[in-house]
């Protein structure tokens, strides 16, 4: 194939081709002259530890991202560990990108490969926030590669047949993969051109009618609003996208992934779930919405230890478990810990009325004795200067979502 750029896009900026070169230069080769053709101007990156190419220009080769990846090459070459080369490979990468990302010479990434130049790749892209495109053309691509993609806005592409070499099927691919990436990068919009007022809202199916309530309010006011499924990657995402400076503001309405950690629930947010905000001095109204409640997968995947407990289907494949006094106790002190870190207004606004759907009066978690426990535990660690406030309704009622907002847009003009 000849190469013959588009002149027109050529200053658009660069894509980071990262790949191993050594057993798959002719592959490489091909994509780099497809992106070449689409008027791309490309930085290459070699995490191949047994060799390189000469095929097409190579930027960084593999001593380079291995040093940065804490080892050398020969020691690689000499452990022969697959897993090792593949962890220092994608470490060194993801570094060499996120410089290249900080001197503005990135504008989108795409990678490719079997199930080792998968991960290297998926772990290079890491580094690069929501925004910059990122196109991985794999052969686990109809795999859960959720582990290794985390909360990042990444492509991933079935490469059909195996990365290695060139034939009438592989050629599709990769020229599609080529064209994909080059039009992502043409249709991203830089942070720079967001206007702010953007608001982070996190939601549950038990508190949906709250922040329904809550959205339809400050969408009136003139916010943007975005809501986050508290199921653990909801959570994950917010508190990443928060660390990037896509809010102006959150209101955490469901904070239930504080419970999952605790407990070992489903849906787990990991130990960074609600710090974010704080560390980026931004105001927060927080709940703790669906604090009373665990969740796990079906019943009979239910741990030993709480096959007493008092246990509810919420779906087929849905298990709720009743929070209890002393995990109420010690979930007040977490968040607490958690909020006086903030140099920003913080509101905590307690719903009496019950913290959940099924939370409510008449409901089957229904237990306003455990709740004021986490209340007051809430009371007991929070800072002075942090706001208390109980509201006599149920978290999903239209009086405390109007409060909800009614505090977040105080402590905003403040």
């Amino acid at each position: 194939m000849s190469i013959t750029p588009n002149k027109q896009l050529s200053k658009e900026g660069s894509i980071v081709m990262v790949g191993c070169f050594d057993t798959k230069g002719e592959d490489f080769c091909y994509l780099y002259t497809c992106l070449v053709q689409q008027g791309a101007s490309v930085i290459t990156i070699n995490t191949g530890v047994m060799g390189s190419t000469d095929l097409f220009p190579v930027h960084f080769e593999a001593e380079k991202v291995a040093i940065r990846g804490g080892a050398s090459l020969t020691s690689l070459r000499k452990i022969n560990d697959r897993g090792k080369a593949i962890e220092v490979m994608g470490n060194g990468s993801a570094g060499i990108i996120a410089d290249l990302f900080f001197q503005n010479k990135v504008k989108a990434i795409i990678g490719m490969g079997g199930g080792g130049g998968t991960f290297i790749a998926l772990k290079a892209m890491q580094t690069l926030p929501f925004g910059i495109p990122k196109l991985c053309i794999s052969t686990l691509a109809t795999k859960d590669l959720s582990a290794h993609i985390g909360i990042k806005d990444i492509t991933l592409m079935p490469s059909i047949v195996d990365v290695a070499g060139l034939n009438s099927i592989s050629r599709v691919v990769m020229r599609q993969g080529a064209a994909a990436i080059v039009g992502m990068m043409q249709a991203s919009v830089s942070n720079n051109e967001r206007q702010g007022r953007s608001i982070a809202i996190s939601v549950f199916g038990n508190t949906t009618a709250c922040v329904d309530k809550c959205s339809e309010l400050l969408k009136n006011k003139g916010y943007e609003v975005l809501a986050f499924h508290s199921v653990g990657v909801g959570g994950k995402t917010m508190e990443g996208l928060t660390l990037d400076g896509h809010f102006d503001a959150i209101l955490d309405i469901t904070t239930t992934e504080l419970a999952d950690e605790l407990c070992g629930g489903i849906c787990s947010a990991g130990p960074d779930r609600m710090t974010a905000a704080s560390k980026m001095g931004l105001p927060q109204v927080i709940v703790p919405g669906c604090l009373d409640m665990v969740n796990f997968g079906p019943l009979d995947t239910l741990p030993k230890k709480y096959k007493d407990r008092q246990l509810f289907s919420w779906a087929p494949d849905v298990t709720l478990m009743r929070t209890n006094e002393e995990e109420n106790r010690i979930l007040g002190r977490t968040m607490a810990e958690k909020l006086n870190k903030s140099k920003a207004p913080v509101t905590v606004l307690f719903p009496k009325g019950g913290l959940s759907k099924i939370g409510g009066i008449g409901e089957v978690f229904h237990n306003p004795k455990i709740d004021q426990e986490l209340f007051h535990s809430l009371k007991k660690y929070l800072n002075e200067n942090i706001k208390v406030i109980e509201v006599d309704s149920n978290i999903n009622t239209e009086n405390f979502a109007v409060e909800s907002v009614k505090c977040l847009l105080e402590i905003i003009k403040n």
